[in-house]
């Protein structure tokens, strides 16, 4: 295996409490040949300088204002060189050969654009968090896996619709091709969106299960039902479906979002999660007033495709109406 250098870019705001252990982690790593890097949104709770004082080979890169997820990375990777470029939240403690694996199965399929970690809870280290995901109807990602004991059914590589930006190493040169991530998402299925046009592209998003990560899940943002986290996966999957579908899906992504707010939006009123109803419509108010820039950005996209609905759904990268159906009623009972 050739020792490429890699650009190891971990990702902050506020995050001071979660980078010790997180750096620790990557100081421990097989592979030596990289670079890190602690990206720090800015930060008011004294990040940068606790990194430069503990960590003194880890680089900073600081901004002046928090241009979260995809505008934060998308402005660091700009700043490195190096052909590989591996995403990680601060939120996060790696196995020591996590970077080791992720270099190994890049570097399998020149065509290969991404590969991501199998991600375990922090709090629960037999449990997945995510091991890869596969693409809704509705715009979204189904975390194979989630919730479920880890077992042998989890450790084979393949390709998926995406894989999570928490972990993920990429090929700078293609993320470059691809636009990087979209701006305007700021957090929350920007992965699944850059994932999703790499494959539209003709090149391919794989799951690693040998490079295993530990995720203090909702460490950074909160759980699956914080009104923040609602507000930017319900305005991100509608720009997904608008942007990276056919004209036909689009038509029945639209319609089947719909319908699941119709059903959620009532089940969050009887919860007393009116929060949560309300960034559902100011999401809905901002996707439309995003619209024509968004339908903008779906020329390029359907422009560029290489591949059709009907051959990712054959593929496995996109999963049918009744699973998605299925996820939604087991996630609901893990709440």
């Amino acid at each position: 295996m050739g020792r490429k250098k890699v650009s190891v870019i971990v990702i902050t705001y506020n995050g001071k409490h979660h980078l010790r252990e997180c750096f620790e982690s990557l100081e421990k790593q097989t592979y030596k040949d990289f670079d890190a890097y602690l990206l720090d949104n800015a930060s008011t709770d004294g990040s940068s300088d606790y990194v430069r004082k503990n960590f003194p080979w880890v680089k900073i890169i600081r901004f002046d204002k928090n241009y979260g997820f995809a505008e934060g990375y998308n402005r660091a990777i700009k700043m490195v060189d190096t052909e590989y470029v591996a995403l990680l939240n601060d939120d996060t403690k790696v196995d020591p050969k996590w970077l080791e694996e992720l270099v190994k199965a890049i570097e399998s399929d020149e065509s290969t654009f991404a590969v991501g970690s199998k991600i375990l809870f922090y709090d629960r280290p037999d449990t997945i968090n995510h091991a890869g995901a596969k693409i809704t109807i509705i715009g979204a990602g189904i975390d194979v896996g989630f919730g479920e004991k880890d077992s042998p059914k989890f450790n084979e590589p393949k390709f998926v619709g995406a894989v999570c930006g928490a972990a993920m190493l990429v090929r700078r040169k293609i993320f470059e091709e691809l636009g990087g991530f979209d701006d305007d998402y700021f957090a929350y299925f920007e992965d699944l969106d850059l994932c999703w046009r790499a494959w539209l592209k003709g090149y391919k998003v794989m799951y690693v299960p040998t490079s295993v990560v530990y995720h203090k899940y909702g460490g950074s943002w909160g759980g699956r039902a914080s009104p923040r986290r609602i507000y930017y996966a319900q305005k991100n999957r509608l720009m997904n479906i608008v942007k990276n579908f056919e004209l036909r899906n689009v038509m029945k992504g639209l319609f089947v979002s719909i319908c699941f707010d119709v059903i959620r939006m009532p089940m969050f009123l009887i919860r007393g999660e009116f929060s949560n109803v309300m960034a559902i419509l100011r999401a809905n108010i901002d996707f439309l007033k995003q619209l024509s820039k968004t339908l903008e950005k779906r020329r390029k996209v359907q422009e560029d495709r290489k591949l059709n609905d009907t051959e990712l759904y054959r593929m496995g990268l996109m999963t049918p109406l009744w699973e998605s159906v299925k996820e939604f009623v087991r996630l609901e009972g893990l709440r």
